[in-house]
C-alpha cells in the first residue's frame, strides 16, 4: 500500500485510464512494476478484485522476476479469502523480499483470519519495524485491521504509538477513540474525540460519535450538544435527531426530547419507533390524549408490539380509563409475560377496579419476575394485610426471605413489616442492616413510604453517612 500513497493521485489516475484503455482496445501498454503497484492497490481500496487481479498478471508477464508483485498477488488472495494459496506464495517470496513490510502485513492478516492472533501480532511488529518512511500508513493500517476484526484491545497500543508520533492523525485518533469506546474506556475515549475535534472542528462522525460517548457517561448535555454540532454539519443526519431526543429524555427536558423525535420523524423513513418515544414524551409531560393518539400509531403499525400497548394501557389509567387500560395491559401481557412492569400495571388497573384479590394476584406475578422492586413487595405486603385480617406477617416474610434471600428489597421488607406491623424494632433494624449491605437502592422508597424507621437512633447511627 506504501507505494500507491507515495504516488501522486495524478500519475495512479493516469496509470489507471492507460490500463483501461489497454483493456478496452486489447492493445498491450508496457508498465514498469511501481506503475502495476499503484493501479493494483487503487482498484484493491475499492474491492474490485477482477481488475486488480487482471493489472497483477499483466505485471508478472512483463516483469517475472519481480517478486514484489508476487507479494501484491498474495495480498489479493488474503482479501479474497483465499489463505491458503495467499501462504504458498508468501512461502516463496518470504525468503527474497524479507525486507518488505507488505509480506508481514499480509501474513498477519491471514493470521487474523484464522484466528491466531498471537502470529498475527508478531507480523504485525515486524512490519512496523521494517516500515521505515511508511510507518504512519502502516500502523494506521494495523490499528484499522484490527478494529475491523474486534480485536480492539490489541489495535490500541498500534494506534497509541501512531498517535504519539504523529499527533494530528485525525484517521487514528478517530480509530483509537472508537477502540477505547469499545473496552468500555469511555473517559480515554471521549478525551480523544475532543482531540479530534479540536483538530477538525468539521468533522461529522466525530461529533455524533462523541455524543454517544458522552450519554455513555450520562453527561446528557454535552452529548445533546455534541449531536446538535453534528446537525449544524449535516442538517439531515437524521439518527443525531433521534440520539439527541434519548439524550434529552434522561436528562428529564421532555419538550426539547419531543422536538427532536419529531424532526427525527420528518427526515427517516423508519418512524414507528420514534412514534412510540414521542408518545412516551407527551405521556411524561402529562398530554395523555396526545400519548394515546401516538401509541396507537404504533400499534397500528406493529400491532405486536408489546411496549406500545403498555404504554397506551399506562396513558389510558392515567384518564381513569381503567377499563381500558387494563385491556390495553392485557395485549401487551399476551404478547410478553415475562415483563414484571406489565403485570405491576396490570395490578394497578385491577385494584382501580376493585379487583384487589386479582390485583395481589398480578402484583405477585410482577415480584416473581422482578424481586428487586421494593415499593412492589410493599404494597403487596398492604394488600394481604387488606384482604385476610388473619395474615400471618412473619410467616410470609420467613417464605419470601428464604425464597430471595440475597435480595435487598426482601430484607428491606422485613424490616418494614417488623417496625410498622409487628412493632419489633430491633427485628427491623437487623433486617435494614442487611438491606443496606446488599444494596442501597431501596432507602429511598423506605424513606417515602415509612421515614419514622430511618428516624430511630440505632437506624440513624449507621444510616448517617449514607443519607447525607
Amino acid at each position: 500500500m506504501q507505494d500507491f500513497l507515495h504516488a501522486s493521485q495524478d500519475e495512479v489516475l493516469e496509470a489507471v485510464e492507460r490500463f483501461e484503455r489497454m483493456i478496452s482496445t486489447e492493445k498491450v501498454v508496457y508498465f514498469d512494476v511501481h506503475q502495476v503497484e499503484n493501479i493494483f492497490e487503487f482498484y484493491l481500496e475499492k474491492s474490485l478484485f477482477d481488475q486488480a487481479d487482471k493489472i497483477i498478471e499483466i505485471g508478472l508477464n512483463q516483469h517475472p522476476q519481480a517478486t514484489s508483485l508476487l507479494v501484491k498477488k498474495a495480498s489479493l488472495y488474503a482479501d479474497q479469502g483465499r489463505k491458503e494459496e495467499a501462504l504458498e506464495l508468501l512461502r516463496i517470496v518470504a525468503p527474497i523480499e524479507n525486507t518488505n513490510p507488505d509480506v508481514f502485513m499480509t501474513l498477519a492478516w491471514i493470521m487474523l483470519q484464522k484466528s491466531e492472533m498471537k502470529e498475527a501480532l508478531q507480523h504485525y511488529n515486524k512490519a512496523v519495524d521494517l516500515a521505515f518512511d511508511d510507518e504512519e500508513s502502516i500502523l494506521l493500517e494495523i490499528g484499522y485491521n484490527l478494529n475491523q476484526e474486534e480485536a480492539y484491545a490489541e489495535s490500541i497500543p498500534f494506534l497509541e504509538r501512531l498517535i504519539a508520533k504523529y499527533p494530528n492523525n485525525e484517521n487514528a485518533l478517530f480509530e483509537l477513540a472508537f477502540s477505547l469506546d469499545k473496552v468500555f474506556d469511555y473517559k480515554r475515549s471521549i478525551e480523544t474525540y475532543e482531540r479530534l475535534l479540536d483538530l477538525n472542528p468539521f468533522s461529522e462522525n466525530g461529533w455524533y460519535n462523541a455524543g454517544i460517548i458522552y450519554n455513555k457517561l450520562e453527561q446528557f448535555i454535552k452529548a445533546s450538544q455534541a449531536y446538535d454540532y453534528t446537525i449544524a454539519i449535516n442538517p439531515n443526519h437524521s439518527e443525531a435527531y433521534f440520539n439527541k431526543g434519548n439524550s434529552l429524555v434522561h436528562h428529564g427536558c421532555f419538550d426539547e426530547a419531543l422536538d427532536a423525535y419529531i424532526e427525527h420523524s420528518t427526515l427517516s423513513n423508519d418512524v414507528v419507533l420514534t412514534y412510540q418515544y414521542i408518545a412516551d414524551c407527551w405521556e411524561q409531560l402529562g398530554n395523555f390524549d396526545m400519548a394515546i393518539r401516538f401509541y396507537q400509531l404504533v400499534i397500528k403499525e406493529l400491532p405486536h408490539h408489546a411496549d406500545a400497548w403498555y404504554g397506551l394501557g399506562t396513558a389510558l389509567m392515567e384518564t381513569k380509563n381503567f377499563t381500558g387500560g387494563l385491556q390495553a395491559i392485557d395485549q401487551a401481557i399476551s404478547i410478553n409475560p415475562l415483563n414484571a412492569d406489565y403485570w405491576f400495571a396490570h395490578a394497578r388497573g385491577l385494584f382501580e377496579l376493585d379487583k384487589a384479590e386479582d390485583a395481589a394476584r398480578s402484583l405477585e406475578n410482577g415480584l416473581n419476575i422482578d424481586p428487586d422492586e421494593v415499593t412492589g413487595w410493599f404494597e403487596l405486603l398492604k394488600l394481604k394485610i387488606a384482604l385476610d385480617p388473619n395474615f400471618v406477617i412473619p410467616i410470609f416474610i420467613n417464605e419470601v426471605v428464604d425464597r430471595y434471600n440475597d435480595v435487598a428489597a426482601i430484607h428491606y421488607l422485613s424490616a418494614v413489616a417488623h417496625y410498622h406491623f409487628l412493632k419489633d424494632t430491633t427485628t427491623a433494624i437487623n433486617a435494614l442492616k442487611t438491606a443496606v449491605a446488599i444494596s442501597e437502592d431501596g432507602l429511598k422508597s423506605v424513606e417515602e413510604d415509612y421515614p419514622d424507621l430511618l428516624k430511630e437512633k440505632e437506624a440513624m447511627a449507621f444510616l448517617g453517612s449514607i443519607l447525607k
